[in-house]
């Protein structure tokens, strides 16, 4: 299972790289933001994580009277655990993320500035500026992104760590009341919520804070309700143009030549006489 989050986590922080290759005006740089290369390094990471945690496996212990499986109990292999986790999850990976966001926030200003030049100022419709207007809208939207993702994970995992190191260190303290315990089954609880928290976040993230996303998901969602159930859930009003009508009235004016004011009277005035 670890093996699977620092997977994920790791497979981010590439994501980032891979961004800050992309936005780079070096062409040596953009020749990494390529699918070959991507790939190469998601079977990499893929390849580490799962060789890296295999002291898991050997220091992780059930203890049946507090019906938990971890390696606290072990301090030199938690301490040991709790630096390989710091240094591996909680330094390493934030670091590339901040340093990718500041590059990447520093190459799109450069891009902006470039294509704010007054090049196509004299004509509007040339289709190199709708091209621009697209790659800002682009740019606009990946800030927004690396900024959320990077935040979030700092905070998620900043919980997480603090117990890790804290369950090392205090994994030999004796005696402890049913409080400290209490406590102490507490704070796993949140880090392993912590644990679980993260990967699931980008989503609603993404939902919450880019009207793209919104829009796609809604596009998605009509798509497959129509697919499944008709183009019932496809309704659409559509404005009725001319429409020709051979009612007349009581005066004999014809009712689609009159305004709907009118007609409306005219409707009420029949009911009266009905009446």
């Amino acid at each position: 299972m670890q093996s699977t989050f620092m997977m994920s986590r790791w497979k981010i922080t590439i994501a980032c790289l891979d961004r800050y290759a992309l936005s780079s005006r070096n062409v040596r740089v953009r020749r990494f933001a390529q699918v070959k290369v991507a790939q190469r390094a998601v079977a990499v990471v893929i390849d580490v994580w799962l060789i890296l945690p295999f002291h898991t496996l050997v220091f992780y212990k059930i203890r049946e009277a507090a019906d938990i499986c971890a390696i606290v109990y072990n301090h030199t292999a938690a301490l040991y655990h709790s630096i390989y986790t710091i240094a591996t999850c909680g330094i390493t990976p934030p670091t590339i993320m901040i340093t990718c966001t500041v590059l990447i926030r520093h190459n799109l200003a450069i891009k902006r500035d470039f294509r704010e030049q007054p090049a196509n100022a004299t004509n509007p419709t040339d289709p190199s500026s709708t091209n621009t207007h697209f790659q800002r809208t682009r740019d606009k939207n990946a800030l927004p992104m690396l900024f959320i993702q990077v935040i979030v994970y700092c905070f998620v995992q900043a919980l997480q760590l603090i117990y890790t190191l804290y369950a090392a260190i205090a994994s030999n303290i004796q005696n402890k009341s049913s409080d400290h315990l209490a406590n102490e089954r507490f704070a796993s609880f949140l880090a392993d919520l912590c644990v679980y928290l993260f990967p699931v976040t980008a989503f609603y993230l993404f939902i919450l804070v880019l009207r793209t996303f919104r829009t796609e998901l809604h596009n998605l969602v009509s798509k497959m309700l129509t697919i499944c159930f008709g183009n019932r859930w496809n309704i659409r009003i559509v404005q009725i143009g001319n429409v020709t009508n051979s009612s007349k009235l009581p005066d004999g004016t014809n009712m689609a030549a009159t305004g709907l004011p009118r007609r409306i009277q005219a409707v009420n005035g029949l009911v009266g006489e009905l009446r």
